[in-house]
Formats: C-alpha cells, sequence, structure tokens
C-alpha cells in the first residue's frame, strides 16, 4: 500500500512501524523523522495523513526470558518509545507473544465467494507440533480425537506439504519479528517452554511496567494484542488470551497508559472467551481495534478469517462496533479528551487483480484492505447515524 492509495482509501492516519530494524536495536530520532516526513508530504491540494500510531515493536526475546541483557534491552525499548512520542507517534501496539506472532497454517484458503482468506487449521498445527516438531509430549497435551485425526491427516496428505508448514512456521510468518536462523526455532522453543507461563508472565508484567512509566513521562499510551489464536500452541507460555490474562497484566500494570488492541476475530477464535466481557471489563483500555471476523470450520476450533458482511461468522460484527462506539460515547460524557478509539482493517481477504499478484503479503493485500475498510465505514456511519 502506498501513500497515495492509503490516502484514497478514507484513512485519516496512518499506523506504521520500521519493522527492518531487528528486534532490541535502538531507533535513530532520524529514522523515525524521515518516515513520518514520508507519510505527512502530500500532492498540493490533497490532505496530508498523519503517523500517530506505531504498527507493532518487537520485544526482543532475552527481555521476554528473563535473561541478564533484559535491563539494557528494556532501557532500549524505553529510549525508542521515548523518540518516537517525541515525533508524535504516541500510541504504541505491539505483541506479547512468544516465538510464534500470529499463527496460520494456510495463507490462501478459498472462501465461497472465491476469495482467499487465512486460516489455522487445527489438525494441521497438530501434525506440526507433533510429526514434524516431534515435541516431546506433545500428543498426551491434546485432545485425544484430535490426535487421532492428526495421525491419519500425516499418513494420507504429501509430504511436500508438510515440507512447506514446517519452512513456513518455522522460518516466521508474516506477523513474526522476523526470519529465524537454522537451529534457532528450536533453541527458542526449547528456551520458552522451560521458562514457563507464570514467570514469562511476570518478565513482562516487570517490562510492562517500566514501558508504562516511559509513556506516562511522554504523554503517550501502549496496547497490547491478544495471542492469535488465543490457545496452547507447542506448549509455549500464553498470558493475553482470556479475561483473566488480561486481569492479570492490567493487576501487575496498574498505569491507566496499559491497555489493549481489542481484536475481535483473535479473541473470538477461542470458544470460551465472550467479546462483550471484555468490553464490558476493559472498555476503559481499549485504545485500539481490529475489528474483524472469523469462521470456525470444526469442532477442533479451526477457523478461516471471514467476510465481514454476508455468510457465516462467529460473530456479529455489527454489534461489536456499536459496544465500541458506546464505550467512546461513554468516554465523551465523562469530558475524556482522548475518546476515540482508532481501528484498522486486519487479515483482509485476497481479492479481484491481488490474486493475480505474485508480490503480496498474506492478510495486508490492498484491494482487500480497501474492501474491508469501506465495510467498516459504512457500518460505523449507519450505527452513528441510528444512534
Amino acid at each position: 500500500m502506498t501513500i497515495d492509495w492509503i490516502r484514497q482509501s478514507g484513512a485519516t492516519s496512518i499506523e506504521a512501524s520500521l519493522s527492518h530494524l531487528p528486534p532490541g536495536c535502538l531507533w535513530e530520532a532520524d529514522a523515525i523523522d524521515e518516515l513520518k516526513r514520508l507519510v505527512q508530504t502530500a500532492p498540493t491540494g490533497q490532505t496530508p495523513l498523519e503517523w500517530d500510531t506505531l504498527g507493532g515493536i518487537a520485544i526482543h526475546d532475552d527481555i521476554k526470558l528473563g535473561r541478564q541483557s533484559s535491563a539494557r534491552l528494556t532501557a532500549n525499548f524505553q529510549e525508542t518509545v521515548r523518540r518516537l512520542a517525541q515525533a508524535g507517534v504516541r500510541r504504541i501496539n505491539f505483541t506479547v507473544m512468544p516465538l510464534l506472532d500470529w499463527v496460520r497454517t494456510g495463507l490462501d484458503t478459498r472462501l465461497e465467494s472465491g476469495a482467499e482468506a487465512l486460516g489455522f487449521d487445527a489438525v494441521d498445527f497438530a501434525v506440526f507440533d507433533i510429526h514434524l516438531l516431534k515435541r516431546p509430549g506433545a500428543e498426551e497435551e491434546i485432545d485425544p480425537e484430535l490426535a487421532v485425526a492428526a495421525r491419519r491427516r500425516h499418513h494420507e496428505t504429501p509430504a511436500q506439504r508438510w515440507q512447506e508448514l514446517l519452512t513456513m512456521l518455522t522460518r516466521g510468518l508474516p506477523g513474526g519479528p522476523g526470519q529465524y536462523g537454522s537451529g534457532e526455532f528450536h533453541s527458542l522453543l526449547g528456551a520458552y517452554q522451560k521458562v514457563g507461563t507464570e514467570a514469562y508472565r511476570q518478565n513482562l508484567i516487570e517490562f510492562l511496567g517500566e514501558v508504562a512509566r516511559t509513556c506516562e513521562a511522554e504523554g503517550a499510551v501502549f496496547a497490547i494484542h491478544p495471542d492469535d489464536p488465543p490457545i496452547p500452541l507447542c506448549g509455549l507460555p500464553r498470558i493475553a488470551s482470556t479475561l483473566e490474562d488480561f486481569a492479570r497484566i492490567f493487576d501487575g500494570v496498574s498505569s491507566p497508559r496499559a491497555g489493549m488492541i481489542f481484536c475481535s476475530g483473535s479473541l473470538a477464535s477461542r470458544r470460551d472467551n465472550v467479546l462483550t466481557d471484555f468490553i464490558d471489563r476493559f472498555g476503559q483500555r481499549i485504545f485500539y481495534a481490529h475489528p474483524r471476523r472469523i469462521r470456525f470450520r470444526d469442532e477442533f476450533g479451526s477457523f478461516t478469517e471471514a467476510e465481514h458482511l454476508g455468510g457465516t461468522g462467529a460473530f456479529d460484527l455489527h454489534d461489536v462496533l456499536t459496544l465500541l462506539m458506546a464505550e467512546e460515547a461513554r468516554r465523551r460524557r465523562q469530558g475524556i479528551a482522548d475518546w476515540e478509539i482508532p481501528y484498522r482493517a486486519d487479515h483482509a481477504c485476497r481479492i479481484l487483480y491481488d490474486q493475480e499478484r505474485a508480490d503480496f503479503v498474506p492478510g495486508y493485500t490492498p484491494i482487500g484492505l480497501v474492501k474491508a475498510m469501506a465495510e467498516l465505514r459504512g457500518m460505523i456511519h449507519a450505527i452513528g447515524k441510528s444512534s
């Protein structure tokens, strides 16, 4: 997506990142200023955009694992947040997922409309965990029926598919912090399994507390993306999957500058998560939103991204937007200056001419994103008029 294309879509601001930089490095002020200049430069007569939201900044593995270098890396992170805030980028988004960021087993699942969507097949992932990674204890940790289905799928499916899946997941999906080198994935997997969930949670709470103090000093906020999907994967720690997970994070980091990204698709891909519960309990903590929909495919929890309108989905996106707008109205009534919950389309379908392109980032093809954004804007406009 070029800046000009984004401007034509109806967007009013940009969520961007210096994602080419390695985790843990200090972002130079000149590089931040240059990206801001590129975003804000508009042809004569056209409205310039603002870069006010950081699309993501990777947390170094040493911080998550509580290693000796974590203090130095945390200081780098804080200084980067400080420099971003001073440049006007005061909404800092990131994930707290270990090793694997958003996880999908298929990047071009065909929907009934002909559109292509990201998909997560629980059976395929079980094959990856049990038969490809050969993780000790993996088969005993999952549902017995899922293990049987994975054994059958592994036997019946050509080896090429499994080699592609192994490469895709262990080399890093598009949402991850980068490409893993030979042996690096397995080494980190073992380290994360060894640290355990509770120690991992404490490491992150200590880190988030430091970041919150920087945000307070700079007039910024940070928002955590939920685990995607919010279910156990490969024995890795999961600390942002459920209502209780977020309650423990916010109990540990009480600063009002610490919040969450309300990603309806991520949260709803766990069947026992109730979206209204998150808004009711943490409405004041929602600093950003990814309104999107998913559709369950089987009894094991497999799902695909679903189109915003029509068809079947796990929930009605109109209802979600209505609740988020009600939260915005509550903030306005209370006189909160920063009442708005900005949002963007996420994990869009691949449609039309984008299906003919070989160079694309799965989930972020231009035409699909613009279509999804137009549908979101239309729903929000209609809800606002009716209320």
